[in-house]
């Protein structure tokens, strides 16, 4: 097993965790988890949104934010890390940060979703109609 896959089985756990109310396992498995992928790196895209996911789950959102914004800086119109750092950023209090984010995941949605070299989102397809539904909400909640 790779340090990556090994990363990705920690990450399943740990959102199934999450999922079932399993503190326990959370709690266990959480900075294993963190630092499995620390220890994958470098990252692609879905591996930096993993691992943004889990800091916010541990409730570091600075780190969080800061590792979403790493795959934006790669590629700054991907879904996925652009949710992930508007959540980090509203964790944060940082809402016009927030806002940022959001109104450029609405900017991108129909173009993005088209792609068809993400298997990402394809992976990820039950999170996305959050995503959409969170960004237009916010941004409403905003006008």
């Amino acid at each position: 097993m790779t340090p990556r896959e090994a990363a990705d089985r920690l990450f399943n756990r740990v959102m199934g965790a999450l999922a079932q109310r399993d503190t326990m396992e959370v709690i266990n498995f959480l900075p294993m988890a963190i630092d499995a992928y620390e220890i994958a790196r470098p990252l692609d895209l879905d591996g930096l949104f993993h691992l943004s996911l889990l800091q916010r789950a541990g409730m570091r959102y600075e780190e969080a934010l800061a590792t979403a914004q790493e795959a934006l800086d790669e590629d700054p119109d991907h879904l996925l890390n652009l949710s992930a750092a508007a959540e980090a950023a509203r964790e944060l209090g940082l809402d016009d940060l927030a806002a940022q984010y959001f109104s450029h995941v609405l900017e991108v949605w129909e173009d993005e979703r088209a792609r068809t070299d993400r298997p990402e989102y394809d992976e990820h397809a039950p999170l996305l109609p959050s995503i959409l539904t969170d960004a237009t909400e916010f941004m409403e909640g905003r006008g």
